[in-house]
């Protein structure tokens, strides 16, 4: 097992359209070759458009994510999907979608899915102001784990970030890398993203990558960018700022077992962590 891993976070301002959101993507991909795991932000196909819509041409957005993941040579994370169905095949009643994040291996296979479980109901008191993803989303079921680039890594969506009890969950099932894709506002970015990316490191001993969106999507909405890796310590190995790209940094797993040693805080962990019933799945 190679102990040290190049990975990406791609950052960029996605609209309501796919074929502009895969343009985008196309052009700022090749700055990511050579990097083990490339993850891409949430809403990565559409956003702010017709997620059922959306979720009719899932079929496309998958086949060219399996082209970018051989491409590459590399795992693609996808941010999040909107799709019809839920894991077991069934129907997601009519209005509403699922948040998928889809996980293709190297050689073009989906090995894994995550439904998000925490969906983003807030007043934020931006321009956007009320924020209600639940009337557009079913929320999943499971927390989920999966391995890629000979790392463990723990399967999360924006939102869930401010829920420290499924990072936990996740580390303690074995999670040596969180992941993170969102499209986190503009002003609950300048208060919190850093902040929670970097106690979610902490407190699991995980590596933390995150790509968000950046930019203005439209005239109420906006997001922060500022994708990053934070390292088990809570050390920013490397970020972005406001605009488009494509982060690149080394995950050590060396260094990390070295942290855990040092702060066994997942063994030490005495009270229990209580999801309300939901399970944790392994999708190697």
């Amino acid at each position: 097992m190679m102990t040290a891993q190049q990975v990406a976070a791609v950052q960029f301002c996605a609209g309501p359209h796919w074929p502009d959101n895969r343009s985008r993507l196309e052009a700022l991909l090749p700055q990511a070759e050579g990097a083990r795991l490339v993850l891409l932000p949430e809403n990565v196909a559409c956003y702010g458009g017709d997620y059922r819509q959306m979720a009719a041409q899932a079929a496309e957005v998958q086949q060219w994510l399996q082209q970018q993941a051989r491409q590459l040579d590399a795992w693609v994370i996808a941010g999040s999907l909107p799709l019809l169905t839920r894991p077991d095949g069934s129907q997601v009643p009519a209005p509403r979608v699922r948040a998928a994040q889809l996980v293709v291996s190297p050689d073009g296979c989906v090995q894994a899915r995550y439904d998000k479980l925490h969906l983003f109901d807030v007043d934020v008191g931006d321009a956007q102001g009320q924020y209600r993803e639940s009337a557009t989303f079913e929320p999943g079921n499971k927390a989920v784990l999966t391995r890629m680039a000979d790392m463990v890594c723990g399967l999360a969506i924006c939102f869930d970030v401010r829920f420290a009890a499924l990072a936990l969950l996740l580390a303690q099932q074995g999670a040596q890398l969180l992941v993170y894709p969102s499209a986190f506002t503009q002003k609950t970015g300048e208060a919190h993203w850093e902040t929670l990316l970097r106690a979610r490191a902490i407190e699991t001993g995980c590596y933390v990558l995150a790509a968000n969106q950046c930019g203005q999507h439209n005239a109420r909405r906006a997001s922060y960018g500022h994708s990053m890796l934070v390292d088990p310590w809570g050390r920013v190995v490397a970020r972005l700022g406001a605009e488009p790209g494509v982060l690149r940094a080394e995950v050590d797993l060396d260094l990390q077992q070295q942290i855990r040693q040092q702060l066994p805080l997942l063994s030490q962990q005495t009270l229990g962590i209580d999801l309300h019933g939901i399970e944790c799945e392994k999708q190697f």
